[in-house]
């Protein structure tokens, strides 16, 4: 084998270091199926660790659980932690703010903001910012997300 693909192969299954790699893993630690609302209006969201670990998958299903409403995939690119969202309005793609936390940012897309914060082991508040600002707090529990 040669040398380069032996190097390139190093670099691609490198786990990611730094501000971005503290983060992810944080993130990580969400994976689990979490809800949001009540009855009718409630939103299920499952995270998922995915990919050799190197990804996490969002999949926000409505009150009946039987479809898919979005669906978003978190990675380290660069060095940097990405969030990649696909819905409604295409499927823009935002980086994590320096600092560590999970707060994520996009240009020139209908969703131009994220925010997941932590509340304890059972609760994250996530904040989404497209025309307005939309505040869901997620509450951890097992709902199978998926009928």
């Amino acid at each position: 084998m040669s040398p380069l693909l032996v190097a390139v192969g190093l670099l691609v299954s490198a786990p990611p270091v730094g501000e971005a790699a503290i983060a992810f893993e944080k993130l990580k630690s969400f994976e689990g199926n979490w809800k949001a609302g009540e009855k009718d209006a409630a939103r299920y969201v499952s995270l998922r660790v995915i990919s050799n670990a190197t990804a996490v998958l969002e999949m926000v299903t409505g009150a009946d659980r039987t479809k898919v409403l979005s669906a978003a995939v978190y990675y380290v690119e660069g060095g940097k932690l990405v969030l990649a969202h696909y819905g409604a309005g295409g499927a823009p793609k935002l980086e994590a703010k320096p600092g560590g936390k999970l707060e994520f940012e996009g240009k020139g897309a209908p969703i131009s903001m994220v925010s997941l914060t932590p509340k304890g082991d059972k609760l994250i508040h996530e904040t989404v910012s497209s025309t307005g600002k939309s505040v869901i707090e997620l509450s951890r529990e097992y709902v199978d997300t998926l009928k």
